[in-house]
């Protein structure tokens, strides 16, 4: 399980990104039966968790105040970014691929939390520049919309890039990235550590997420 030094400072909140050795973080077990029925399809829509096992249809991106209920999304490449307040009072969790990031999936989460205590983002495991080469006219789109940050090697995007500059712009300024490469990065052992879509998994994907732990609960 990887986990963020940042996310961890937070009172009451327990948080996990999944790896191809554990696909559910050993954190979100306690709360895994209580996630909400969702279909991610690489969109903007952010849904509000308000009762376990609820109905959200398509979305990409969901927030909470509720404790004991798990925001939970699913990447093998896409960054997954989880989102709480500094008083941990509301969580969120981001799944933000290209199309995500370019349709303002981050923005309309931020703005869906509304009015509060500073937030606090971690980006997880993500696929890394050097093996997110793209389409020409894609790697053009990112650079008009984003600028050369976003496309710092030729055809090359970097999705942590566009993910921080979208957070910083809302005023998120305390940002951490942990995780590596779900493409590239490997054990002692040479094994992958993360599940890649880009590399060619296809049949499982990892889960990451967060709650807010219940009153009194350690």
């Amino acid at each position: 399980m990887v986990t963020s030094s940042l996310l961890g400072s937070i009172p009451r909140i327990r948080h996990g990104f999944g790896t191809a050795a554990s696909l559910v973080p050993a954190a979100l077990t306690p709360v895994w039966a209580l996630r909400p029925a969702k279909r991610q399809v690489h969109g903007s829509r952010v849904a509000t968790i308000i009762e376990p096992q609820q109905q959200v249809g398509d979305a990409d991106g969901f927030l909470t105040a509720v404790p004991g209920l798990p925001a939970i999304i699913i990447t093998a490449d896409c960054v997954p970014l989880l989102l709480a307040r500094r008083d941990g009072s509301q969580i969120a969790a981001v799944h933000a691929g290209w199309r995500g990031l370019y349709d303002s999936v981050i923005p309309a989460a931020l703005a869906a939390m509304g009015e509060g205590a500073p937030l606090v983002a971690a980006v997880g495991p993500t696929i890394c520049t050097a093996c997110y080469e793209v389409s020409q006219e894609l790697a053009d789109d990112f650079t008009r919309r984003f600028g050369p940050a976003a496309v710092p090697a030729f055809r090359h995007l970097d999705l942590r890039a566009v993910a921080e500059q979208q957070l910083r712009a809302a005023g998120v300024d305390e940002i951490d990235h942990v995780g590596g490469c779900t493409c590239c990065a490997r054990d002692g052992a040479g094994e992958p550590i993360y599940r890649s879509y880009r590399r060619g998994d296809r049949g499982s994907q990892m889960h990451s997420g967060l709650y807010i732990t219940p009153k009194g609960e350690k």
